[in-house]
């Protein structure tokens, strides 16, 4: 038998295959199942009852939710910021290009042109004359005494940025006036008889006092007489002042009487110094009373005649015991205030004499007579010259203010020469003094030479521009200087500025009036209800001069064509004075 060999044998095995191949059926598995594809309902391999749900716990499920809410949130105010700047940018376009868009619907003498800047400055300058008041003829000058009145609080509805006269002071001189916008205004007459009265009238509520100065605070009127007493007078219960107020015959003119009024602040416990006898300078804020007796001595009471609940201290009367933790003391009970009066030393205690006091709503400032300046009452703002924080807001015991040094050089005395304070912010008056000179002289240095050096501080709120130190600023607890440039002269290259000297102040409650040197009459701070004067509703955070007072006969075509004179600046005669209310302001003759 013959041997065959493997790979022949492989051969015909595939040859073998190959034949059985081709008689063996092929069949497609589409073809197979084309019939239960096509007819047959479809039917899934698993049921639901093979599938399990995981629940989730209801807190999970919130807090997702919540998550899909605040992402929310945040694309919906991105969007609003991005059409609220779009719309700024639209404004501020527009305001910027505003003589172009205007020229789109201009008639045929205001098109778009190299005038229409000036053709719209010619019809604003219209505008604004239209509002000048009408001043009659037979109205005084300005040259005769009387009193003007502009501001908030008109009750004939005249129009108030301006200074109008009030026809029953007409050639009359006063002593005093205040301006109160929620107890009315008052004024002492040459008399000293004390004076209610707005626009259309005035009544006399308190006759025959000899008054000098009047000063309103929490609706009642603290009057100064001659004699160096100050007087309690209700403004709004008129039974309550009656019941101190008698009639009296005189001895020497039987056949004439008098008025006698006895609510006082009473002094005698209070006053212990020998020769102590008399107040010679006093001062209010919205709840509080501060004078100084003629010995440089210091006190405090509360003011009003009603106890109201709930009022805490907010340390404006110096006194530590009277501090926001403590009850309120009662109302025209004299303290004095002795950490101010005494200064304690390595030899003990001594005496300090107090030339001024000043107070803003809720804080003091009071001035010795070596020249430092002390504070206490509300820091909110930094209207006490000290550093801002929540230990630091009431500070009901006097603190020494130090923070001008930042402003001269290292080898200068500071003396303060004059405080004034309104509303929440404060002013401080600056003399530098060579130190050597100043100890050479042991503090009796004569400022006749440095007065020309004076610089006027100002910290505290200014956000209506009060602190006139040309920026708007929420708080301010760091002196700065106010912006007083009296002369500015030059040939191109140098130019000098000589600082302008204030010869009186009048501060309200956001805004205050500096008579200078050369008599001129500057302002700043709020002016929202015209109580700067100037015919504008425009606050301002620098000095600024006011116009002249109106004549008679003047209008807006009297106006127009003598424009040159209506913008000199009002100056004052030595006679005339300007006090600054809460929202109002006046100009009087003072006698």
């Amino acid at each position: 038998m013959l041997s065959r060999s493997p790979r022949s044998l492989l051969s015909r095995s595939l040859v073998s295959c190959k034949v059985l191949n081709k008689n063996v059926p092929k069949f497609d598995d589409a073809e197979m199942l084309a019939s239960r594809l096509n007819n047959a309902a479809y039917t899934a391999k698993r049921g639901k009852d093979q599938y399990k749900w995981t629940e989730r716990p209801a807190k999970e499920v919130e807090e997702e939710y919540n998550d899909r809410m605040a992402r929310m949130a945040k694309i919906s105010a991105a969007l609003r910021g991005l059409l609220f700047v779009a719309g700024l940018g639209c404004a501020y376009t527009a305001y910027m290009q505003w003589p172009q868009i205007k020229g789109w619907w201009m008639t045929t003498d205001m098109k778009l042109n190299d005038d229409a800047i000036e053709l719209l400055k010619q019809r604003k300058e219209k505008k604004r004359l239209m509002e000048f008041p009408q001043v009659p003829l037979t109205e005084p000058p300005s040259t005769t005494p009387g009193l003007y009145y502009w501001g908030a609080d008109r009750k004939d509805g005249k129009n108030s940025k301006f200074p109008l006269r009030v026809s029953h002071f007409d050639g009359q001189k006063l002593r005093s006036v205040s301006l109160s916008s929620t107890s009315g205004k008052l004024a002492i007459d040459a008399a000293g008889d004390l004076y209610r009265w707005d626009t259309n009238s005035k009544s006399l509520i308190l006759p025959n006092q000899d008054l000098m100065d009047v000063k309103v605070s929490n609706e009642v009127a603290y009057t100064l007489n001659k004699r160096g007493e100050i007087l309690v007078v209700p403004l709004t219960d008129s039974a309550e002042r009656s019941k101190f107020l008698k009639v009296k015959r005189s001895w020497l003119l039987p056949w004439k009487t008098y008025c006698q009024y006895n609510r006082k602040l009473d002094t005698k416990q209070a006053f212990s110094s020998r020769g102590e006898n008399r107040i010679s300078q006093f001062d209010v804020g919205k709840d509080h009373l501060v004078f100084i007796s003629n010995a440089g001595k210091a006190y405090t009471c509360a003011t009003g005649t009603k106890h109201t609940e709930g009022v805490k201290s907010k340390g404006q009367f110096g006194v530590p015991t009277l501090s926001q933790f403590d009850p309120f003391p009662e109302r025209n009970k004299i303290y004095e205030i002795e950490l101010l009066n005494r200064s304690v030393g390595e030899s003990g205690s001594v005496a300090k004499r107090i030339e001024k006091v000043a107070c803003g709503n809720f804080h003091t400032l009071a001035l010795d007579s070596l020249g430092e300046v002390f504070s206490f009452g509300l820091n909110t703002y930094g209207q006490l010259g000290q550093p801002i924080s929540y230990d630091m807001e009431y500070v009901p015991f006097p603190k020494q203010v130090g923070r001008f040094n930042a402003h001269f050089s290292r080898d200068t005395y500071l003396k303060s020469v004059d405080i004034h304070a309104g509303g929440d912010t404060s002013f401080v008056s600056i003399v530098p003094q060579d130190i050597h000179k100043y100890f050479r002289n042991k503090g009796n240095v004569s400022l006749r030479d440095d007065l020309d050096k004076i610089t006027y501080f100002a910290f505290g709120s200014g956000i209506h521009g009060e602190l006139g130190n040309g920026h708007y600023k929420h708080s301010q607890q760091d002196p700065t200087k106010l912006k007083l440039v009296n002369d500015v002269t030059g040939d191109g290259s140098t130019i000098t500025e000589r600082r302008a000297k204030i010869e009186s102040w009048s501060c309200g409650n956001e805004h205050t009036f500096c008579k200078l040197e050369n008599n001129e009459v500057v302002a700043w701070g709020d002016n929202s209800e015209g109580q700067l004067g100037n015919g504008k509703k425009i606050k301002t955070c620098k000095p600024i001069n006011i116009p002249k007072l109106l004549e008679p006969g003047s209008s807006s075509k009297s106006m127009s064509e003598q424009s040159p004179s209506f913008s000199d600046t009002l100056t004052l005669t030595p006679e005339q004075a300007i006090v600054a209310g809460e929202k109002s302001s006046c100009l009087y003759w003072k006698i």
